[in-house]
Parts: C-alpha cells; structure tokens; sequence
C-alpha cells in the first residue's frame, strides 16, 4: 500500500513539473492607446536598477534577446537610432523561500515496528523545513510621447539548477513569453 501511495505521488510531482511554473500579473495605464505602437527601443538605464542583470550580464544579454524574439513574433521592430513608439526596461530579483512539510495527520498503515513504546516509522520525524529561491523578472513599457510608465508585467518562479546555457534560456524563454502574452492589452471602447 505505501509503494502504491509513493508512486502516485512520485508521478503526480512528475506530472505538475511539466506544467508552467511561471506565475504572471501584469497591469496598464488605461488612458494609452497602444494601437499606433510599431516601434521600440531600450531604456537608458535598461536594468531599471536591478543589481541582479547589472551583475549578470550574460543573463541581461539572454533576457533582451529573448524581449526581442517576442516582440519581433508580435510585429514590431527595434529603433536603436531614430525615436521609437516605446522603450522598454526589465528589471530581476532572487529572493530565498522557505517551505515547511507537516509531518502526517491522522492515522495511517504502515508495517513499521510497534515495540513495547508503540508504533515507530523510521521514515517520518515531524515537520521538515526545506529553501528554494524565487526569481521575479519585470519588463515595463513606457510610453515614449508622455513618458509615463504605459505597461508592467512581472513573472515569478522557482530557480532551478542549470547544466548548461541552454537549459537557462530555455526558462527565461518561456518567462518572457508568458509576461508578453499579455502585451499590448485589450482595447476598453
């Protein structure tokens, strides 16, 4: 019985790892009309203070050519010389998380040793107390005719360990994609 439960769980962690793990809100001044964009370039101070891409320049290097790709698929083009609809900023945290594991509740079989103190399970000691680091990447859309912050889109996830480069394009890719699905927003009439 408990190899059947630990299998399903095995399977089920499996299964919820092939889903997205990016969680993406975005928000927009809805005063902007957003139609006549075709045009962008990059901000001034492109990391918009962030002392993660200002430390990691290849990951900053990553970040804008994936913007690029996405912003390219959607029809517009980079203006590196002459004024550009909008300009566009990205910013990156990492914060350390905490996760606690309960120990089980309530009754449960198992062919453990029940002694003359009662039943012990050499597998559960109570709560287990586990990290991981969050990674928050933003990309802000400013409006070049006002000036004004027109968009923000932020996608959190958990940091995995990484092998090699293209595993870690492979989720600032997908990040970036999901944070720009969202771009340009829905027009209110």
């Amino acid at each position: 019985m408990r190899t059947r439960t630990l299998l399903t769980l095995i399977l089920t962690i499996l299964a919820l790892a092939g889903c997205s793990s990016v969680t993406v809100v975005s928000d927009y001044d809805s005063s902007i009309s957003f139609t006549g964009y075709r045009s962008y370039r990059w901000t001034d101070g492109t990391t918009n203070g962030s002392t993660v891409l200002a430390e990691n320049p290849l990951i900053l290097k990553r970040i804008k050519s994936s913007v690029e790709r996405e912003f390219a698929a959607k029809g517009y083009t980079l203006d590196t010389s002459g004024p550009a609809d909008f300009s566009v900023a990205v910013s990156a945290s990492v914060s350390k998380r905490i996760y606690y594991d309960p120990p089980p509740a309530g009754f449960y079989y198992h062919r453990g040793f029940h002694g003359r103190y009662g039943f012990y399970d050499p597998f559960w000691w109570g709560p287990y107390a586990g990290y991981y680091e969050e990674g928050t990447l933003g990309i802000d859309i400013y409006d070049s005719r006002t000036g004004r912050l027109a968009w923000h889109g932020v996608g959190r996830g958990i940091l995995n360990d990484y092998r090699n480069g293209e595993e870690l394009q492979r989720q600032i890719d997908e990040a970036v994609t999901k944070i720009l699905e969202e771009f340009p927003p829905p027009q209110v009439k």
